[in-house]
């Protein structure tokens, strides 16, 4: 039985990792689902490709479910091989090998820091391992320029200095997970007035209504 995916973002032609995702997850599917392929007298299996062509394409939406579907209605050849659907709509979308790379560096320019450390981290190292950019140097100074003013402040006040990207990375993972304010949001601006008629918060006495008719 096909799974649902609610929960996970679909392909709508401008969102290219969507793809890389619902691919993978497609590709799951194939693996615990029999109805993915198709067995034969002798015992062998072989690939159901329309029916996974067919799985995939309900994970587009948008421009994408609309290219696939003007492109099943004219040529329903793109459903017989899995690989080469996947193949035709990254071409379609310019999404293709020779395209992921800067898409990629692109991607890994608009990364933003995020107070969830680990999560900034994972995606970091995620985009930097697939340019191969690796090396130690490199990585660290493409950090630093992502680093929010305080924090940059706050190694300068240590006199901390990282050589090595790892301790780096390591170091910001055990900040985090030492923080006590981890996780709790923050409510700035002054405190609410306590009313000195009922007692209660909110207003002031001359604006209470509890003694008034």
């Amino acid at each position: 039985m096909t799974k649902d995916h609610d929960d996970v973002e679909k392909f709508n032609g401008s969102n290219w990792q969507a793809l890389t995702r619902i691919i993978a997850l497609a590709k799951f599917e194939f693996l615990q689902n029999d109805d993915y392929q198709i067995d034969h007298d002798d015992g062998t299996h072989s690939p159901h490709h329309s029916a996974r062509c067919a799985y995939l394409a309900q994970m587009f939406d948008g421009s994408a479910l609309d290219w696939v579907a003007a492109a099943h209605s004219t040529t329903p050849a793109i459903f017989t091989s899995f690989e080469g659907f996947v193949e035709a709509t990254r071409e379609a979308f310019g999404i293709a090998d020779n395209n992921i790379k800067a898409l990629l560096r692109r991607d890994l320019d608009a990364l933003q820091w995020d107070d969830d450390i680990p999560v900034f981290f994972a995606e970091f190292d995620r985009l930097t391992l697939a340019l191969a950019i690796t090396s130690h140097e490199t990585r660290i100074n493409m950090l630093m320029g992502k680093l929010p003013q305080r924090l940059k402040i706050l190694l300068a006040e240590q006199s901390l200095s990282f050589d090595n990207y790892d301790t780096m990375r390591e170091r910001f993972n055990g900040m985090w997970a030492m923080d006590p304010t981890r996780g709790k949001k923050v409510t700035l601006g002054k405190k609410k007035p306590r009313c000195g008629a009922c007692g209660k918060k909110g207003h002031i006495a001359a604006d209470c209504r509890s003694g008034k008719n």
